[in-house]
């Protein structure tokens, strides 16, 4: 076998990946499922459940119209209600319909708290960057916490 024989052909053990790549890209086999806005919705509870922190969060749509979030945070005897906000989801670039990223705002008059929350597999992390408005002296905060989807 010559040198050019070699280079033209791809060899045997790469040929079957080769394959199922360009039969992939052709969409004959299914792709992973892409994340759209309507991925967000449900209620999403703290996988640490001694948090302090935000405990559950209901994502909503009505009709095929804007979403918007419902947060519960740690207060006792019973969890706090936030209230509602709109939610805005963002994907990678202009042309992205994957929507992996989305924001909401609540102002609680002493505090802003900004929700950045990214679905990734089956689980909502959730930062929430809080900044306080009412002169008390207190350091704004940021928290991290994974939700997962309540059946």
């Amino acid at each position: 076998m010559t040198a050019r024989t070699q280079t033209a052909h791809a060899p045997r053990s790469s040929r079957p990946a080769a394959l199922l790549a360009a039969l992939s890209l052709c969409g004959l086999f299914p792709q992973h499922a892409q994340a759209a806005p309507a991925d967000f919705v449900g209620t999403w509870v703290n996988s640490n459940v001694a948090t302090n922190g935000i405990t559950r969060i209901n994502v909503t749509r009505s009709g095929g119209g804007p979403l918007t979030v419902q947060v519960f945070g740690r207060c006792h005897p019973n969890d706090c209600d936030w209230g509602s906000a709109p939610v805005l989801t963002y994907g990678a670039s202009v042309s992205d319909t994957n929507h992996l990223t989305a924001t909401a705002v609540y102002a609680k008059g002493f505090s802003n708290t900004t929700l950045v929350m990214t679905f990734t597999r089956g689980r909502l992390d959730v930062q929430a960057l809080t900044q306080f408005t009412d002169g008390s002296g207190r350091q704004n905060y940021a928290s991290r916490d994974a939700f997962t989807r309540y059946r």
